[in-house]
């Protein structure tokens, strides 16, 4: 397993928020040499599929031997565990409620532990912040090579999640992101897409609005008008040349989105 001394941050903490400062605190008191890259902390509060998309998306950007640490956890301080996994020559650390699952289902390799060694983490722990005591101290000493082994047993991570739902007619998804341009971000892949037919005879439905053809880029199409295209993370995406699709279509996160052969 290769070392970078790199950490990455992904929560939904808020950007500029104390909480993300307190966890580069630990990690740099326990690992000076540490280098910290905050990949984002405005991710939507709470959704877990959002974090996942992000993170799969991202990790592969980053040299190997890079720990990622991914804090959007809405069952802190319950029953659900702490995972850290090996995944193509990257090391993970993220609570097991599925934010793990597209990267350890696209990973050729892969070993999962669950994080149970109380001498990895700060004493005591928080019940209610445990991106502070215990992902930033594990992370921290994985970065400096403390073995994988070392942090607990074997584990098997819950990677199923609810995703797009496939028919005969297409596909139906999610809105995961409202980016800060107000573009739409979906959990609808480029091969349900494909699946569907040519880009030029798809009609995306979301909200009230019905989009024929798929573009390439923003300029595709006037000033003002809705788009819908394949965006960077390979997922389908609904944007406004120059305005806010978010504004435009009154959407938000979580509301359902519908790609379909047009007749």
């Amino acid at each position: 397993m290769s070392r970078s001394g790199l950490v990455t941050l992904l929560t939904d903490f808020g950007p500029g928020s104390v909480y993300v400062g307190q966890m580069h605190g630990v990690i740099h008191r326990l690992s000076p040499g540490a280098r910290i890259v905050d990949l984002a902390h405005d991710c939507p509060p709470g959704v877990v599929a959002a974090a996942s998309y992000i993170l799969m998306r991202s990790y592969v950007h980053y040299p190997k031997g890079t720990v990622h640490v991914a804090v959007v956890d809405p069952g802190v301080g319950s029953s659900r565990a702490i995972l850290a996994a090996r995944a193509d020559d990257h090391t993970f650390i993220a609570p097991d409620n599925g934010l793990l699952g597209g990267v350890l289902a696209g990973a050729e390799t892969s070993e999962i532990r669950r994080v149970e060694n109380k001498d990895l983490m700060n004493d005591p722990v928080s019940k209610t912040f445990h991106g502070r005591d215990i992902f930033a101290p594990v992370a921290a000493r994985l970065a400096m090579g403390t073995p994988l082994t070392e942090v607990g047993p074997e584990a098997e991570a819950e990677i199923a999640r609810p995703g797009p739902e496939i028919d005969g007619d297409g596909v139906t998804g999610t809105v995961l992101i409202v980016d800060r341009f107000g573009n739409l971000i979906t959990d609808i892949p480029r091969p349900a897409l494909q699946a569907i037919g040519e880009p030029s005879r798809i009609r995306v439905r979301v909200g009230a609005a019905f989009i024929d053809g798929m573009a390439q880029t923003f300029s595709d199409v006037p000033k003002g008008v809705a788009l819908t295209y394949v965006g960077s993370g390979d997922h389908l995406e609904v944007a406004v040349n120059g305005g806010r699709a978010s504004d435009l279509l009154g959407i938000k996160v979580g509301d359902p989105i519908r790609a379909e052969k047009r007749l």
